[in-house]
């Protein structure tokens, strides 16, 4: 409901604007859209445009890397990236080495390619990007990392991430486990039992290998009035998530 200057409530004539995906939302939106273009002019016509979008997509801009480890064998640093172009408009996660990283000419291994990933599934999806698996939290022998090591010392990787990706670049996320080793996802029904949620405005962490601390839609009262989180649950790994204890709830 909308109020007027008088103070009597009338119908908000938008409201249907508060379901973002229907028929009725895309089409007022492609008409606003169509509007401001027949005034202002198609932006990307213009100069200034032009020279931002080279700027954006030029190959000389320093290519902002995370640690995530070591390599086996070498000890030289594992180093991650996130990277889009005019070739690679959704991005390519990939990796690289602290010494190529330091050359003249960087060599990098493709991680993930989500240009691909949105063609084989159909879905526009847009990085939002990660959380890893600590070093010192993670069990698993692959790791390299033997537990009450100094976490700074060159030893051991990353092994696990859980990846964000948004569907055509929505506040909310589906929250899906990458294997860095395998460099494939874990699948929620295989063996290993990885973990995955649908779209919501999810917050997730790992406490352990097979917990997770994780706010995220399991029902009415788990979310606030501007859809997110309310709760965080103590989710193991092969459970439902709607099974797991609350260890921390908002009023």
């Amino acid at each position: 409901m909308a109020t007027s200057e008088d103070g009597v409530q009338e119908e908000d004539p938008y409201v249907f604007l508060e379901e973002v995906e229907s028929e009725e939302s895309i089409a007022f939106a492609k008409s606003a859209n169509e509007r401001c273009l027949s005034q202002l002019g198609d932006p990307s016509d213009t100069d200034t445009y032009k020279r931002v979008l080279a700027a954006l997509e030029s190959d000389d801009r320093i290519p902002h890397v995370r640690l995530l480890g070591y390599e086996e064998g070498t000890g030289d640093m594992l180093l991650y990236n996130f990277w889009k172009d005019s070739k690679n408009p959704k991005g390519l996660w990939r990796k690289t080495t602290l010494t190529s990283y330091q050359s003249a000419n960087t060599e990098w291994t493709t991680v993930l390619d989500l240009d691909e990933l949105a063609k084989k599934e159909e879905i526009s999806w847009v990085w939002k990007g990660y959380v890893p698996l600590p070093r010192s939290l993670d069990e698993d022998e692959k790791s390299g990392y033997k537990p009450g090591s100094d976490t700074s010392a060159p030893e051991g990787r990353v092994t696990r991430v859980l990846l964000n990706l948004s569907r055509g670049g929505a506040d909310a996320t589906y929250l899906r486990e990458f294997d860095l080793l395998t460099e494939s996802f874990v699948d929620p029904d295989g063996e290993e039992r990885g973990f995955a949620l649908p779209e919501a405005k999810t917050r997730a962490s790992y406490k352990s290998r097979d917990v997770l601390l994780v706010g995220a839609d399991t029902g009415e009262g788990s979310m606030t009035t501007s859809g997110y989180p309310r709760t965080v649950r103590e989710w193991r790994r092969g459970t439902e998530v709607g099974d797991a204890p609350v260890v921390f709830e908002g009023e």
